[in-house]
């Protein structure tokens, strides 16, 4: 046997523990796109501190451009030619970014209630489902269902991602 209320704190720290389980693997997100390192900085007051600093992962992409020719040539197709520019892009703009959440959890389970002592207490039977020549299992049936949805990315991420794709933009043009 056991209290309702115990039951329930059971089943709500599981749920929590799966929730900041989830919540550290989106955190883990940054380990994946940025390097950490230090820099020195100055503080409000003047002095000059080191602070933890996150540098975006970046690639070197070739990118073709077309550049004008200097040169006079009756044919417009050898006016132009393409050349190759590498350019610096962060990760994180090339990646969609989905973060899971718990949406919703549903537990369902066959059980007796008892009153003990002015608290209610759950007891869990088990369930006879044995053949005539079949031993009877000494397990109790429960369903327990987890939806996971995607999460919204918060304003400060898609504001990050958003001027890394202007800064990635900028050396396209």
């Amino acid at each position: 046997m056991i209290s309702f209320k115990s039951f329930v704190s059971a089943i709500q720290n599981a749920i929590m523990g799966a929730s900041d389980t989830l919540m550290d693997k989106n955190l883990s997100l940054i380990d994946r796109y940025f390097d950490k390192d230090t820099a020195e900085v100055k503080d409000s007051t003047g002095n000059v501190v080191s602070k933890a600093t996150l540098i975006p992962k970046t690639v070197t992409l070739n990118y073709p451009q077309l550049n004008e020719h200097a040169e006079d040539d009756e044919d417009i197709i050898n006016d132009y030619q393409v050349k190759v520019l590498p350019i610096e892009v962060p990760l994180i703009t090339l990646v969609p970014l989905t973060m899971p959440q718990i949406e919703k959890a549903t537990l369902t389970a066959e059980f007796e209630l008892e009153i003990v002592n002015g608290e209610l207490q759950l007891n869990f039977p088990n369930s006879a489902r044995g053949g005539l020549f079949k031993k009877a299992p000494k397990t109790t049936r429960g369903k327990l269902e987890i939806i996971l949805s995607p999460q919204e990315s918060s304003e400060g991420l898609k504001m990050l991602i958003e001027s890394y794709e202007s800064f990635l933009k900028r050396q396209l043009s």
